[in-house]
């Protein structure tokens, strides 16, 4: 269906997630993915995708324009995605429904078959062979592992919260992350490689128990 704001428009869509084994919230790899599906992700470049909040509804609805200042009206956004096809730049963001009957099915995801094809290296990580998971599995995996790692220490959970990209990659191999900044856990900063060429940067943040 197409919204309209007086000369602004929008596309709303309607998107029914799966959670991830037995989590209780949306993945932020599954937003990720769903948000940059079309057109596909070969074809797009200079995406800026972050997470502002948990996502605990499998039903979501996802706002496409591509005038930035349409998706002020929107309430509740919960991630937001923006990217350029052609010059043209899309802007998305993603809200939940509040859906008590909605029906929550699972699907097996086990990050530790893609930590098993990695090895450390000084403050980096490196995935040595194919990993048949998703581009962006790989990497949010890869760098929870390298932060558990490095920072053995640190209280709460690792959290995927934003990435940014030159251009849209389907990679699954020869895949690396060095990390570059660690501001008091409170958000730090990865480069993301591939074939030893920097193609964007990832972050992540330490939510406490």
């Amino acid at each position: 269906m197409i919204t309209n704001t007086r000369e602004l428009p929008m596309k709303v869509k309607q998107i029914e997630f799966q959670f991830k084994g037995e989590r209780n919230y949306i993945h932020g790899t599954d937003m990720f993915d769903a948000m940059i599906a079309t057109p596909s992700s070969t074809l797009i470049n200079n995406i800026r995708f972050t997470v502002h909040d948990f996502v605990c509804s499998p039903i979501c609805q996802l706002y496409q324009a591509d005038n930035k200042d349409a998706l002020n009206s929107v309430q509740g956004i919960r991630a937001r995605c923006q990217f350029n096809v052609n010059d043209i730049t899309h802007w998305l963001a993603l809200t939940q429904m509040d859906v008590d009957t909605a029906p929550v099915n699972r699907y097996e995801y086990d990050e530790n078959q893609i930590i098993s094809l990695c090895r450390m290296e000084g403050a980096g990580i490196v995935l040595t062979q194919y990993s048949p998971f998703t581009f962006i599995e790989n990497i949010v995996a890869m760098n929870k592992y390298m932060h558990q790692q490095l920072f053995p220490d640190a209280l709460g959970k690792w959290i995927f919260t934003r990435i940014d990209l030159i251009v849209g990659c389907d990679e699954h191999e020869q895949l690396a992350l060095q990390l570059k900044h660690n501001m008091n856990y409170r958000l730090t900063k990865s480069d993301i490689l591939v074939n030893g060429k920097k193609v964007g940067d990832i972050f992540f943040s330490l939510v406490k128990s």
